[in-house]
């Protein structure tokens, strides 16, 4: 191998381990994925967009973003109960505190 293939390899495996995406992780695809899979009989489930774990605006959460605008109490509580059951169940409720819901305008709902 040459040396410039080394500084190159290298440098990429720097900039995975630096912006986390590292072999655990999960990524945001993985999660809307395996979030839909889990709950697909849920009533409410085409309306979520994505699901990803722990943004820097909202450290310890699972933010769940959603087409609707302004959801009910009884089905934010739904998907917030869903996130955090999720979360135990793929093993990412350690640091999980709170389940964020973002609507398709960025208005920000959810439960801790």
């Amino acid at each position: 191998m040459s040396r410039k293939a080394i500084v190159v390899a290298g440098l990429s495996a720097i900039a995975l381990a630096a912006s986390g995406c590292g072999g655990d992780s999960h990524s945001g695809g993985e999660l809307s994925a395996a979030f839909k899979k889990d709950f697909s009989t849920a009533p409410w489930i085409h309306h979520i967009t994505g699901v990803k774990k722990m943004s820097s605006e909202h450290p310890n959460s699972l933010e769940v973003t959603t087409d609707l605008h302004k959801a009910s109490d009884t089905l934010t509580g739904a998907i917030c109960e869903a996130g955090f059951q999720f979360a135990d169940d793929h093993e990412l409720g350690d640091g999980i505190e709170a389940v964020v819901i973002i609507g398709p305008d960025g208005e920000e709902g959810g439960c801790a």
